[in-house]
């Protein structure tokens, strides 16, 4: 078995991949959803009935409205479509980064970074994702990747923490130019975190599942559309190098980089 980062390193709860259907994952988007419906409905009443009585005051009302219905449809637009993303140049880079998002995903994400590796993009392949990183890297290897280029951890159970424990790992080898892999609704708030967490990324994204019905992907562009204007204020008001990660998690993240550094010595 090759080596990594493994999740025996890891005691923390873990019961479910990071995209699931029923409805205690679906609650949250369609509550969310609902919540925005409504307020709209009763905001249109409300122009409605008073318009008569003030149209110099309703009438921007009537503008900021529809300006931020368009706004949020033109982000779901730019999120889904992984649009305005940097292009890949097609140099080569230091390592191809894939990050796990559940159990349908995987194929495509493996089938993506062997082309890449294959191409020559970058010598070794790493791995992120508690559940998905040992699946995908048996994948990897069913394709013909050497097990001896690919790495990975199977501790991260966030976006976040994927960003957080490659960093760890990688840059104690030196790894700072990455081609990333994920779904192009993932990669704006995947590139957000590798980026913040002082990685130069190439974002490669991957198709979706087909075996996802059409709303299974309309709520993960739903989570990803409201997801992305959190991880920019995020960003803006707390940046990661301001952030003290919890006791738990920097005792994990001493032993990654650990790892990394013996992985340095061994390579």
């Amino acid at each position: 078995m090759q080596s990594m980062f493994d999740s025996r390193f890891c005691p923390r709860e873990f019961t479910q991949f990071p995209i699931e259907f029923g409805w205690q994952q679906l609650r949250s988007p369609i509550l969310l959803f609902l919540a925005i419906l409504i307020a709209a409905v009763v905001s249109l009443w409300f122009i409605t009935r008073k318009w008569r009585r003030n149209q110099k005051w309703m009438l921007p009302a009537v503008a900021t409205l529809v300006f931020s219905l368009i706004a949020v449809g033109l982000l779901s637009t730019v999120v889904v479509k992984g649009l305005f993303l940097p292009a890949d140049p097609g140099t080569s880079v230091d390592a191809i980064v894939i990050l796990g998002r559940g159990r349908a995903l995987r194929m495509e994400r493996a089938r993506v970074a062997t082309q890449l590796w294959q191409a020559a993009r970058a010598p070794v392949i790493f791995v992120s994702g508690r559940g998905d990183a040992l699946p995908i890297i048996e994948l990897l290897i069913d394709q013909g990747v050497p097990r001896n280029v690919i790495d990975g951890e199977n501790c991260s159970l966030t976006t976040k923490e994927n960003a957080i424990f490659s960093a760890a790992i990688l840059q104690q080898q030196n790894v700072q130019r990455i081609l990333l892999v994920t779904d192009s609704p993932h990669m704006w708030r995947s590139l957000i975190e590798f980026r913040a967490y002082g990685f130069t990324v190439i974002p490669r994204t991957s198709d979706l599942s087909d075996e996802w019905s059409l709303p299974q992907k309309a709520y993960v562009a739903l989570r990803e559309s409201v997801g992305l204007p959190w991880y920019l204020l995020r960003q803006a008001i707390a940046p990661p190098s301001t952030m003290m990660p919890d006791a738990e998690l920097s005792v994990l993240l001493q032993k990654a980089q650990q790892y990394g550094q013996e992985r340095l010595y061994v390579d």
